[in-house]
């Protein structure tokens, strides 16, 4: 019952943020010197329709903040993946974080990362794989067990500066496990 109000509301939100993305108060359109009076204005209509699904990707994913060492478990490793940027695939022992007032914990982790330079102190983390044995969610009303777990299909955004990675989970990936 929660569970189905909470994606009705999601979806409710998700389809108001488009519809209002979609219609600008501000549009107008002005015939200067040799412009083009219906370019300008498929140009900004495209641009508004753009911005909206922008944001409507944005919205179909949560994110996570994890310390580099949670999702790197040696310095070797690390330095190949954020600095090298070569595909690796290792295991992690545990990984714990809070995601949407869940606690997560999860062992005996399998995953399989491809790298990619943003700039000189962000690194895109692509996990298309990403199994878990013995994953427990828990919110204190709610407490999930499963035996396996696929998180693929997600992907970070290692920071040097920081050491954290930001962590973004599609919705689709999400609910599977929380229920939402």
């Amino acid at each position: 019952m929660i569970g189905t109000l909470l994606i009705s509301l999601t979806l409710l939100v998700v389809i108001s943020l488009f519809i209002s993305n979609q219609y600008d108060p501000d549009f107008s359109v002005y015939a200067q010197g040799n412009t083009n009076p219906l370019g300008n204005a498929l140009s900004h209509i495209f641009g508004n329709i753009t911005k909206a699904f922008n944001g409507l990707t944005r919205l179909s994913e949560y994110t996570v903040t994890l310390d580099g060492k949670q999702i790197f478990p040696n310095s070797t490793l690390k330095e190949n993946i954020v600095d090298k940027y070569q595909p690796s695939t290792y295991d992690i022992r545990d990984l714990k974080y809070n995601l949407l007032g869940f606690n997560v914990t999860a062992h005996d982790i399998k995953i399989h990362v491809n790298p990619s330079r943003i700039d000189s102190t962000k690194t895109r983390v692509d996990i298309p794989l990403m199994l878990a044995r013995n994953v427990t969610v828990r919110n204190g009303v709610i407490n999930l067990n499963y035996n396996q777990v696929d998180l693929g299909s997600i992907y970070g955004i290692y920071d040097k500066t920081t050491d954290k990675i930001m962590v973004h989970i599609p919705l689709a990936v999400a609910s599977k496990y929380l229920h939402l």
